[in-house]
């Protein structure tokens, strides 16, 4: 017989063992590949800002996926060549050459890592597309849900196709190159075991991975605050910290077991830690990957509480039903419209109020030079345009008296932030005449509503206001109108209309990003420059398009309504995309930290299987065999999944404080949200575990029920 027919029987007799791999690689590809394909299409790089931190993040968690989907298929491959020794030891010792032999197994290689390559890409299409259309169907269906290809998508996946390839391959020509026989033929039965390790290792490993944490995202922050000084992009390399930190702390769980005080616990845990060490090198990196993969599962669907919880806290806390602003040069819905609109749709109005506001010039600091990383703060008398509201319009309005003097304004900020945030603007210049006058802040005031889609806005003493209002253009004075119904969670159709209308009556040059500067767009005129926010996002264009049925308008145009009804009802439509976006990226994450958890907990069965018969037949109780098992099986899932867990609320709870130094009311119930969440995906992991633990007794020979 040939050695090819030998070869070709031995594959065919362990084709269990080229389907894993050929598993590994194409769920890997898929995973990667269907994130990608939504995450670079054209409808999700439209909606998401440039630079804002929803891209950021979406990068962060798709960073961890395929990094943690690389490591994934790299071990999976490291069992293939191990499984693969011992027949190939064989095959050297009866006098094979290494030419044949790697001729042979690089031809089944490249099969299979083609096979699986290919049929990943192939799969992400559908299955992006199917769970696309499955959050249309099950959450909302705008026009802006539609699927649309990316080739950028594609071209990522092709990527990671050609790195994990080069990868296998490596390890293949390491694999080949070998040339001790018994070592080769033994390669299969070595184990990798992890020495003891004492307490400081484990406390050293926690330290680790929350230094990583604080250098990496804190200390960068700390530094731009307080220094304006950006740190080198080469600085996320500290976040390494943190990966060391937890192959130390996973390192630390599997295998101390110190006799200490309890020594009959000692010895009741001495035979599974054991066999825990053997095999405690390919433990922990599956702990590490299954941890990283977690992480960013949880954090992609943390995102959407926060958004949701944001909404219905302002809805909580707005003193006021309906809202909208504009300018007064726009012949927009006026009283009379309004009213006529509300008696059509049998609405009474109450509380009809109006305050007036405009644009003056403000002076600040604007970024500068940017030196080696120092970013040169240089103040500008006159910077830009600064929206200003009539005292006593503010406290009829509102309720709360400024009680400002002459040459003196306040900052509009919530309730929760007045203690929080200052005000440092000193000069003010009429945009009419240029002169300049010196004022001062007298401190702030709250308002829960939403005036303006505006970083600031402020409240300017009566006699200042009126000096500037009487000879303003109308480009610089606003309107706000605002007013109360009987019940407003009833008035969705009045409201919509309403809504409708106000865009319509919209020219397409008020068609303008919440940031977009008047002012700035001015100076850069007089320089005969473009406007950044113009080459960024013409206006009129893309994102803004002033229609009715777009909901992107909900979080980018400066104008837009604020109105309870529809902020309450078309939240998840007007979020839909970012929603799709972060869920679908932590389903298929934990879709993969399952089939990672339930794969390694069967190999630890195979690799173990005489190792548990041979338990039983010294005379073990199956109740003492059930508790080895479980001790496997427990640093597989709860230690991984508990450390993933909470790096993850860690994580999310230093981003709300860097947000406002302090925790709102929403992020608190974010918080809470998040933790039913976290409890739900647990007994996910709960049903994975007992699918494992019930597949485990059987390959080891044990009954359903002891």
């Amino acid at each position: 017989m040939r050695l090819y027919s030998i070869y070709a029987k031995l594959r065919r007799y362990n084709w269990k063992n080229y389907l894993s791999l050929f598993f590994c690689i194409a769920l890997s590809v898929i995973l990667v590949t269907s994130y990608a394909l939504i995450y670079f299409s054209p409808t999700v790089q439209i909606i998401l800002p440039d630079g804002g931190d929803s891209r950021k993040q979406a990068v962060m968690i798709f960073a961890a996926a395929v990094i943690g989907c690389g490591i994934f298929t790299v071990y999976a491959s490291t069992l293939f060549f191990k499984n693969k020794s011992r027949e190939t030891g064989i095959f050297l010792s009866l006098g094979a050459s290494k030419k044949e032999l790697r001729k042979m197994i690089f031809s089944d290689v490249a099969a299979v890592t083609l096979a699986g390559c290919l049929t990943g890409i192939i799969l992400s299409f559908p299955v992006s597309f199917g769970i696309w259309n499955i959050f249309r169907l099950v959450i909302v269906d705008t026009r802006e849900m539609v699927y649309r290809f990316g080739f950028s998508g594609l071209l990522i996946g092709l990527i990671f196709c050609a790195v994990i390839a080069f990868c296998i391959f490596l390890l293949g020509i390491k694999f080949i190159r070998r040339t001790d026989i018994i070592d080769i033929i033994n390669e299969c039965r070595k184990s990798e075991p992890v020495r003891e390790v004492k307490v400081w290792y484990g406390l050293l490993g926690i330290l680790l991975t929350a230094a990583g944490l604080l250098l990496g995202y804190v200390f960068p922050m700390f530094l731009f605050d307080q220094f304006h000084y950006y740190l080198p992009k080469i600085w996320n390399a500290v976040y390494g910290l943190s990966f060391i930190g937890i192959y130390m702390l996973m390192v630390y769980v599997v295998v101390h077991n110190k006799r200490g005080k309890h020594p009959e616990r000692y010895y009741k845990n001495i035979i599974p830690i054991s066999m825990m060490r053997f095999l405690g090198r390919q433990t922990v990196k599956n702990m590490c990957v299954i941890i990283l993969l977690v992480f960013a599962a949880l954090f992609a669907i943390f995102y959407s509480p926060i958004l949701l919880t944001a909404v219905e806290d302002r809805l909580q806390k707005s003193p006021c039903d309906f809202i909208y602003t504009y300018e007064q040069r726009i012949d927009q819905v006026d009283r009379q419209s309004l009213y006529a609109l509300a008696q059509k749709h049998e609405i009474a109005i109450k509380d009809y109020r109006e305050l007036h506001a405009i644009d003056l010039i403000i002076d600040g600091e604007a970024w500068g030079d940017v030196v080696n990383g120092k970013i040169n703060l240089i103040y500008e008398e006159k910077l830009c345009y600064g929206t200003f509201y009539r005292a006593s319009d503010f406290a009829a309005a509102t309720g709360e008296d400024p009680n400002l003097k002459p040459g003196k304004y306040a900052l509009i900020t919530d309730t929760e932030s007045k203690d929080r945030k200052k005000s440092d603007i000193t000069i003010l210049t009429d945009p009419v005449t240029q002169e300049s006058r010196k004022i001062t802040c007298a401190g702030n005031v709250s308002f829960d509503g939403a005036l303006l889609k505006e970083e600031e806005l402020f409240v300017l003493n009566d006699q200042d206001f009126d000096a500037y209002y009487g000879h303003l253009p109308d480009e610089n004075k606003y309107r706000t109108v605002m007013f109360d119904v009987d019940n407003w969670e009833a008035c969705y159709e009045f409201g919509k209309e309403l809504k409708d209308e106000i865009v319509a009556r919209t020219p397409k040059d008020a068609a303008i990003f919440w940031l977009y500067d008047k002012y700035g767009k001015q100076k850069a005129e007089e320089r005969s420059e473009d406007y950044f926010m113009d080459i960024s996002h013409p206006a009129g264009e893309g994102g803004l398009e002033l229609s009715p049925v777009n909901s992107q308008l909900s979080i980018t145009w400066k104008y837009y309504p604020y109105f309870k009804v529809l902020q309450k009802q078309d939240t998840i439509k007007n979020m839909a995309v970012f929603l799709m976006l972060f869920v679908y990226i932590g389903i298929i994450c934990f879709a993969a930290v399952g089939v990672i958890c339930y794969t390694r907990g069967v190999t630890i069965a195979v690799n173990y299987k005489q190792v548990f018969v041979d338990l039983l037949k010294l005379g073990a109780s199956k109740k003492y065999v059930n508790r080895c098992v479980k001790s496997q099986l427990k640093k597989i899932f709860f230690y991984p999944c508990l450390v993933g867990g909470i790096l993850c609320f860690a994580f999310t709870f230093l981003i709300f404080l860097a947000n406002d130094s302090f925790l709102s009311a929403a992020e608190l119930h974010a918080f809470f949200v998040d933790i039913i969440i976290g409890t739900v995906l647990g007994l996910y992991m709960a049903g994975i575990y007992f699918l494992t633990f019930r597949k485990f007794k059987k390959t080891v020979g044990l009954e359903e029920k002891v």
